[in-house]
């Protein structure tokens, strides 16, 4: 796993990623705490979007309005413009677009699949979740859209395609140490990424407890993101895991273990089977098929060496 990380950050490639100018990734740091604050303790707090909400069924959301703006202010304006990069160098390549969709779609349908099952042998049938026959159909709906053309699209584009790599060119003093200069990167980066959700958890009164417990888990799923970044080179694919691991979109009426927190375990434990298991298991039978060919192709040329000599009565004779 940290091979193939290492390998997408260091390798020499026809165009590799810009390091930006001027300290954009410190004045991102600072503006996006700033907004990130503002948004969460000023603006949620105060209900400024409640209206918007509402006049929706929940189909628009202040989350979606507000990482829009991150996504003006903070990936057009200071990023790409103030930090002279291109999108190419923060993993936004439109090309690859297609195929985040297909895993994407593939992901939710195999989640849906064992949702199915999952209800059939709790319930003894399959139905589907009783919130798609509401208007709270158009709140998960908001959900899912406000993630993915909003929360996780800024998000990995803002981290994983942008200070992600900054950091660990920024690093360069530790080139004689590549693991170190890797493990430090994601650390301070993906620490970061952790921390900047401080005032949504205030926001929300979660407790000192709940709130170290949480910026734990981000950061795990920080790391987890990065990784599956590098694995698939495709940033779009990381948001789609994303966009679902906040809102699973569960479709039918699902066993109890796998509601509300079950269905975001279930995508990631999806993702990891998907992106690791499943070429491992690949590779390893891959490997044992050549191995086995070797030794029957061994054993061929063994029986025919021992078929091409003469009978063992006949050596006899010619040496009487």
């Amino acid at each position: 796993m940290f091979a193939s990380v290492y390998a997408q950050v260091s390798q020499v490639v026809p165009d590799p990623i810009r390091r930006s100018r001027h300290s954009a990734p410190v004045r991102f740091i600072f503006l996006h705490l700033v907004l990130v604050g503002v948004v969460n303790l000023v603006l949620f707090a105060g209900g400024a979007f409640q209206w918007l909400a509402s006049a929706t069924s929940g189909l628009v959301t202040g989350s979606w309005v507000a990482n829009l703006v991150f996504l003006g202010v903070l990936v057009a304006w200071l990023i790409v413009r103030q930090g002279d990069l291109r999108l190419y160098d923060i993993g936004v390549i439109p090309s690859r677009i297609p195929a985040a969709l297909v895993f994407t779609l593939g992901l939710w349908l195999a989640a849906q699949t064992l949702h199915a099952v999952a209800g059939l042998l709790t319930y003894g049938s399959i139905t589907v979740a009783s919130i798609w026959n509401s208007d709270g159909m158009f709140v998960l709906l908001g959900m899912l859209l406000a993630q993915l053309f909003g929360n996780a699209l800024f998000e990995e584009i803002a981290f994983r395609g942008f200070l992600f790599p900054q950091v660990y060119l920024r690093l360069d003093f530790m080139h004689r140490y590549g693991w170190f200069r890797l493990i430090a990167a994601l650390i301070l980066t993906q620490g970061m990424f952790a921390l900047t959700h401080i005032p949504n958890r205030i926001y929300l009164g979660l407790s000192r407890e709940a709130i170290l417990w949480d910026l734990g888990v981000l950061f795990v799923l920080g790391v987890l993101f990065t990784f599956i970044y590098a694995r698939t080179d495709n940033l779009f694919i990381v948001v789609g895991i994303h966009a679902l691991g906040n809102a699973p979109t569960t479709l039918f009426r699902t066993a109890p273990v796998l509601a509300t927190e079950g269905g975001s375990i279930l995508i990631y434990s999806l993702v990891i089977a998907g992106v690791y298991g499943v070429p491992w298991w690949w590779a390893r039978r891959t490997r044992r098929i050549a191995a086995l060919r070797v030794v029957e192709s061994l054993s061929e040329d063994t029986s025919a060496y021992h078929n091409s000599l003469p009978p063992a009565d006949s050596l006899s004779e010619g040496a009487a």
